[in-house]
């Protein structure tokens, strides 16, 4: 593995990937991780744009295309594997499965969606990403770090205040250069809508989301009623972030996913 990944267990286990969101890290993942590692070879990759992955030209356009390859790349001889997805992570593994869906054995997506469909919508969209990234390159990760956690979207880490300390700090270890890139090149309303796709995953599927999202948690219905294979479970007492406010039941949630279990 390149050295922008974080592995977990021995690779003759059966992979199981870990993606993060925007602003993340594949390290974001160990605490989740560490449980599986005795069953699994768990690949925690930094994305493009985030961490220890900015080692291509900064003129890149960044597309899920370039994020499916540069994962491609990074799993090297590993043919198939289990997926799990964060947000921009699960958009990319939603992205990954769409594309190479004989590549996934399981996939899990965390508060993900298939993207903004209406074109007033998706333009909305690319101007509130262009706004933000300009607010980064103006005022640097710090402030926008803060602005960013302050958003409603985040509201429910306003509870574990340790927890959001901690999730901040490692935030502002990106480059405010690369982070703009990532929010306006990626934002979703520049990139394809994956809702007309969705029957064609046959692969088990679980969908999460926390009660306190309200955003996620109201279109789970819908978005697993779009694929057959598919299990959605909402947790209570979490906002977007299920995995860090919540490990233990996102841990509970893994390893009751029965297509999670017969791919060991």
């Amino acid at each position: 593995m390149v050295r922008r990944t974080t592995t977990l267990g021995s690779p003759s286990h059966p992979p199981l990937v870990f993606l993060h969101g925007f602003l993340g890290r594949g390290r974001d993942w160990l605490p989740v991780a560490e449980t599986f590692k005795d069953r699994f070879y768990c690949i925690l990759p930094d994305l493009p744009g985030h961490g220890e992955n900015t080692d291509f030209p900064f003129e890149t356009q960044l597309d899920y295309d370039f994020f499916v390859d540069d994962l491609i790349a990074t799993l090297g001889e590993f043919r198939k594997i289990n997926l799990i997805g964060y947000s921009m992570g699960g958009r990319t593994a939603l992205y990954f499965a769409l594309k190479y869906p004989e590549r996934v054995q399981t996939l899990v997506l965390e508060s993900t969606s298939p993207g903004i469909e209406p074109e007033h919508a998706r333009l909305e969209r690319c101007t509130l990403d262009d706004r933000w990234a300009e607010k980064i390159r103006a005022n640097g990760m710090a402030a926008f770090v803060e602005e960013w956690y302050n958003i409603p979207l985040f509201r429910s880490l306003h509870g574990q205040p340790e927890l959001l300390d901690r999730i901040k700090a490692a935030r502002c270890e990106n480059s405010s250069a690369w982070m703009a890139k990532v929010i306006a090149e990626l934002s979703p309303g520049r990139v394809p809508y994956l809702g007309n796709q969705l029957s064609e995953l046959k692969m088990p599927l679980l969908l999460l989301a926390g009660g306190l999202d309200e955003k996620y948690a109201s279109g789970l219905e819908g978005f697993g009623a779009a694929i057959p294979s598919s299990v959605a479970s909402v947790v209570p007492d979490a906002g977007h972030t299920v995995h860090a406010e919540r490990p233990r039941e996102f841990i509970r949630l893994l390893e009751k996913f029965p297509g999670l279990q017969s791919s060991i």
